[in-house]
């Protein structure tokens, strides 16, 4: 299971609003994928994850990864990033 929450303290005009919300969407929707492959590696139904991601500007986003109930693979944790720098660096 995946939780992403968002987080910004940038003022948007309704159009970029819809745009970072659809960066988000598309990224939990990507981390999901991610954490259902994660589960069936070890063989559980769900693993709890939760991940935050901030707008600092405009512009410029970071997250965090919280994995202490459920710990995830390095390889899980690298496609995390490469989906974010995907989504949000381009």
């Amino acid at each position: 299971m995946s939780h992403v929450k968002f987080d910004s303290a940038v003022k948007q005009n309704p159009t970029q609003e819809k745009i970072v919300n659809a960066k988000v969407e598309k990224f939990s929707d990507a981390v999901t994928l991610i954490l259902r492959a994660e589960a069936a590696t070890k063989m559980k139904k769900l693993v709890y994850v939760f991940i935050n991601v901030r707008q600092l500007t405009p512009t410029t986003f970071n997250y965090t990864v919280d994995d202490s109930r459920d710990k995830i693979s390095s390889s899980a944790h690298a496609s995390i990033k490469m989906k974010f720098e995907e989504i949000f660096n381009a």
